[in-house]
Formats: structure tokens, sequence, C-alpha cells
């Protein structure tokens, strides 16, 4: 058995508004499809955004160019340095610099610059095409962007009854599947949680990371 394609993923959006389903996405398109296939995007992005097990790696090394410049590729929704990793002075995931994403390139808060004289690692949060999706992930973001398509399209309508209702109810019961799944694939425990490691490292002196 496939896992979900793009255009079943497009036509269950459109049964949510009794629409008729389509056999290609290619070419002239109507209206529907157009707004079904941009919604369906918006929300993957938006979902992918978050972080999860699949899309989520670490220490992946940021290279500046001849520039200096660290560029960014275009499929990069997040990243996440952390300055407290070493105290270091030599190394730039230390305190010594402050990287945040800005575009489609990394900037250093605290030197005010763009500049970067080394590699930096960092925690990338990636967004990947359809075809690239785990299931879990595909019937979430097909559930919820089919539930923000038929609210757009329809309208929730002033009491929270109907369609709306219903779309409402499928798309948190896949929220909590694919929590699960993301769980079960990361093996998360509770010592995987920062605030955690804090409790259970306590010394009585400064930390020292």
């Amino acid at each position: 058995m496939n896992t979900t394609t793009r255009i079943e993923a497009v036509n269950s959006m459109l049964a949510m508004i009794g629409a008729s389903p389509v056999s290609s996405l290619s070419g002239s398109t109507s209206a529907d499809v157009a707004m079904a296939e941009s919604t369906l995007d918006e929300v993957s992005r938006e979902v992918q955004s978050g972080g999860w097990h699949y899309n989520r790696e670490y220490e992946v090394s940021l290279v500046p160019d001849d520039s200096k410049y660290i560029y960014l590729g275009n499929n990069v929704l997040r990243v996440d340095v952390e300055p407290a990793n070493s105290t270091d002075t030599s190394s730039t995931t230390s305190s010594y610099i402050d990287p945040v994403q800005r575009g489609n390139r990394l900037y250093d808060k605290k030197e005010h610059t763009y500049e970067f004289t080394q590699t930096v690692k960092a925690t990338v949060i990636y967004g990947l095409d359809w075809d690239e999706l785990p299931q879990p992930i595909k019937t979430y973001i097909a559930m919820r962007a089919g539930r923000i398509f038929c609210d757009r399209t329809v309208g929730a309508g002033s009491n929270q009854s109907g369609p709306h209702s219903f779309n409402m109810i499928s798309e948190h019961q896949a929220l909590v599947a694919v929590r699960n799944w993301d769980a079960e694939m990361a093996d998360n425990t509770i010592f995987d949680h920062w605030d955690v490691y804090l409790v259970i490292n306590r010394t009585g002196q400064p930390n020292s990371i």
C-alpha cells in the first residue's frame, strides 16, 4: 500500500466542500483546486516548521563562503545555535556569538554582522517535499489543510456544529497520532528536556555549560 499522494490529499480537501475530485494537478485547474494546493503548501510549511524527529538534524555544519557569509538552503525552515554549548572562545557555538536566521543568511546579533570566520554548528529544521514526508505527517497536514480550506471556502459558521466540528475532531485525532508517532521515533525520555537537565545537574555552583 502506497502512502498518501499529493493529488489524494487535494481530492480529500475538495471532498470536504462537496467538490468533484480531479485526475491531475498539472495544466489548467479550477480556482478550488488552486486554492486547495496553496493551502496544502501553506499548512505543510507551518507544520514542518514546528520541528519533528524526521526533519530535525543536529550538529549541522554551516560553513561561511568566500565572502564570510553563511547562506541557508531554501528548504531550511529554522536554525538554532545554542550559545551555551561551549565556553571555548575559538568555537563558534560558544557564548561569544549569537547567530540567528535572517532571510536566507545567518546573522550574528552579538557582533551585529552577517560575517562569520568559522563554521557554525546548529540544529536545523528542514522543509521536505510532499513525497518525502512520512505518512503520519501527511495525514495530519492533509486533515489540517482540509479543515482550513473548508473554513475559508464554506465558512466555519456562527456555531461549531456541522462539517467544521467534524473536521476539527479529525484534525485533533491526527495531531495526537502524529505526536505519539514522533515520540516513538525520537525515543524521548523526560531527561531529554532542558528544564529536567537543569534540575538533575544542580550542584550549587553556576552551571558551566
